[in-house]
């Protein structure tokens, strides 16, 4: 090499001895990536481990995905610099300064995003920043000296992950805090008891305009209800899933200074519960969706599914939930919604429908009538919850010591992918579009929707009931049994409302849950009127198998005088409690109920009746006036229609897709081989305007079908804008 070539490898920065080695160089764009992006993602899934546990992830997954995600992108920036470095040294440090001038820009990002609401400028200023960063590091060794100096960021911010968040309860737990030390109850009799918890459930679903149970639309509830005691004016204790099911489980009510609790505030709170008050007396058997609440000594943990496919899932949610924590919000409005789901939020694309492999995970996970439930993508977090319940009830048994069965499970709860037989279907992008933050957008046809097929699911929710306890009778412990059906909280389906953070104005919907208990030997239904509440269940199961002696619940049993009549609901998010009258709340609720009814009135076909111009279902596209069609309509998974396979576990029965040309509000009509069965209207979303339509189940019979969208004009004029099938 020539001097003057020696000279120009060296010549910047001046003082050649004040450039860092290399494994600092390294440790700075580890510290530089642990700012922009490892700390803003952890502090969103730091404090959330229901991310973690639904998915069914271990603690080794957990301690993949931290570490690998704190060091594994800087490590290969590393290699990179390396590599350049054996060629050139000169341009080694050019390579790292590009490397650090986009990792500034990245954490910049995270600050001008919320004063610059115009995505591209904001990239653009983040960008500058990020150079002048990068050049103020090549000129001035103080400034490489400070880089070196925070190098221990990523380490903190990955030991505060792992240590000292919720989550760690989640990464090691604690035997003593699990309930595996709590003094187990007095040995008792033998009654079995089966617990069933559904979540988000609104009793006010089942109800007709008179506040009976729609038996035509829930005929398996109905008919619970005439051989069981069921406690109309049931309320919860907390809108959150994490604090309810443990106040079902131990009739402990959360406390009232606490926000979201975390699994060792659980652990700590809860230490006493069913599981351990019939352990003496007892087999038992669980499935919690969210919650841990029975001691590992007692249920051990199940991993879901095997090690590839969990990390698989965890890395593609974290790149909606990566996009959404640090995209500018006009970017991340855009990705589908995560705050309504525990997982799978990445949408299902054509070409993985289209797969010629998608088959049924288990053909034995099902419940009784309906089919297996289908390995179909964008549902694995929720489908496996429900195979591990299937599986469960499908090992009901009588033999040997009485058993305890605990089933939590995911339903009717987003996401809403069930029909009323059980076939799923397919959404466009985002499950609960018009849904942001957990507030509901005003445009009413958007929430009715939603509500609709919230309704659809508790149809096939109604069988499952019907599984178990067909599963109960064949074992034959269904006379002698103490059965107990119940939700944790309710949800909501205002326009611009809340839909899970509880408020006055939802009050009615998300504290009144359902709640039915056929006592042992119990054959006549009852009505009961008395304000109960979830933490009366866990005193009720201790008073029928004589257990608990010890134990000291915040509830009563349901069958003495309840001694509070104040609806009390506490708000995890915001850390208070909602509160009212019991006789104020479910008057509210009757309103509700009415004006739910209202919308879709008692009956199995009114459920697909919504929207302008229902006059048109039931014509033949033939007789109505053929209009101009303004505009045109793409609709989602064509091959879906063309292609029906009824042993599949698919129908798509929601009509979706986007549009060209056609404005919001457009009234809309969809036709089946030639005739109307639906109706609708087009509306707003961040991607452009879209549309949404629920088709009759009857409407897709066979082996394929002519999906077709039409505008209406005037009540009966009809443009075609878009076809499916054939």
């Amino acid at each position: 090499m020539s001097s003057e070539g020696a000279a120009a490898e060296t010549a910047e920065p001046t003082e050649a001895n004040k450039w860092p080695s290399w494994w600092v160089l390294g440790l700075q764009l580890a510290a530089l990536w642990s700012l922009g992006l490892v700390r803003p993602l952890f502090d969103v899934l730091g404090t959330d481990e229901a991310f973690f546990v639904a998915r069914g992830n271990t603690p080794g997954d957990i301690l993949i995905f931290a570490i690998g995600l704190t060091f594994v992108p800087p490590l290969v920036l590393t290699i990179v610099e390396l590599i350049v470095g054996a060629v050139s040294a000169r341009a080694a440090r050019i390579v790292h300064l590009v490397f650090v001038a986009l990792l500034a820009a990245l954490l910049a990002l995270q600050f001008v995003k919320g004063a610059i609401t115009a995505a591209p400028l904001a990239f653009v200023i983040s960008l500058a920043i990020g150079a002048l960063v990068g050049w103020v590091f090549w000129k001035t060794p103080a400034v490489r000296s400070f880089l070196t100096i925070i190098t221990p960021a990523s380490f903190i911010f990955l030991a505060l992950f792992i240590f000292a968040s919720p989550v760690t309860d989640v990464i090691m737990p604690s035997s003593e805090g699990s309930g595996a030390s709590g003094a187990a109850g007095q040995s008792g009799n033998s009654t079995p008891v089966v617990l069933v918890i559904f979540d988000e459930f609104p009793l006010a679903a089942l109800l007709n305009k008179d506040t009976s149970i729609n038996a035509a639309r829930f005929p398996n509830f109905a008919k619970l209800a005439a051989g069981s005691t069921w406690y109309k004016n049931d309320t919860t204790v907390s809108d959150s899933t994490f604090s309810a099911v443990p106040a079902i489980l131990t009739g402990k009510a959360p406390p009232n200074n606490l926000r979201e609790l975390s699994y060792s505030q659980i652990n700590d709170l809860y230490r006493k519960n069913i599981y351990t008050m019939l352990a003496a007396s007892h087999r038992i058997t669980n499935v919690e969706a969210i919650t841990h609440v029975c001691p590992p000594a007692l249920c051990a943990p199940r991993a879901v599914g095997d090690a590839q496919t969990r990390l698989s899932a965890l890395f593609s949610d974290l790149s909606v939930v990566t996009g959404r924590t640090v995209l500018p919000q006009s970017l991340a409005d855009q990705l589908p919604s995560v705050d309504a789901t525990y997982g799978d939020f990445s949408p299902a694309t054509s070409a993985q429908v289209d797969r010629k492999d998608r088959k049924n995970a288990n053909p034995h996970a099902r419940f009784d009538g309906t089919p297996a439930i289908a390995e179909v993508p964008g549902a694995a977090a929720n489908n496996n919850g429900l195979r591990q319940v299937a599986q469960l009830q499908n090992s009901i048994s009588g033999a040997g010591k009485p058993p305890l069965y605990v089933m939590h499970l995911l339903m009717p709860h987003v996401p809403w992918r069930f029909g009323p037989t059980g076939d799923q279907y397919f959404p466009n992008g985002t499950d609960a579009p018009g849904l942001d933050h957990q507030i509901w957008t005003t445009n009413q046809y958007q929430t009715d929707v939603a509500l609709q097929r919230f309704i659809i699911q508790t149809e096939f929710t109604d069988k499952v009931i019907a599984s178990v306890i067909g599963r109960m009778k064949r074992a034959g412990i269904w006379q002698r049994s103490l059965f107990i059906v119940t939700a944790d909280h309710g949800v909501s389906f205002r326009a611009g409302g809340s839909r899970r953070p509880v408020t006055q104005q939802n009050l009615p919907e998300l504290a009144n849950t359902p709640l039915f208990v056929k006592y042992p030997g119990q054959q006549k239904g009852v009505v009961n009127l008395s304000p109960t509440r979830s933490i009366d269940i866990a005193p009720t199961v201790a008073k029928v198998t004589k257990t608990g002696q010890r134990y000291k619940f915040d509830g009563v049993p349901l069958d003495e005088r309840q001694p509070n009549s104040i609806v009390s609901v506490r708000n995890g998010i915001a850390g208070h409690r909602v509160s009212a009258p019991s006789g104020s709340v479910i008057a509210r609720r009757n309103a509700l109920v009415r004006q739910w009814t209202t919308l879709f009135p008692g009956g199995l076909a009114s459920v697909y009746r919504l929207g302008p111009n229902q006059q048109l279902i039931g014509r033949s596209v033939a007789s109505l006036s053929a209009g101009s069609a303004s505009g045109s309509a793409t609709i989602k998974f064509p091959n879906l229609y063309s292609h029906m396979n009824p042993a599949s576990g698919v129908s798509q029965i929601y009509l979706i897709g986007d549009t060209n040309g056609v404005a919001a509000n457009q009234p809309l009509a969809a036709a089946v081989d030639g005739k109307i069965v639906a109706v609708g209207q087009s509306f707003n979303s961040p991607s452009g305007v879209q549309f949404s339509i629920i088709l009759p189940p009857a409407s897709l019979r066979g082996s394929h079908a002519l999906v077709q969208l039409y505008s209406v004009s005037g009540g009966s004029s009809i443009g075609l804008l878009g076809s499916a099938g054939h």
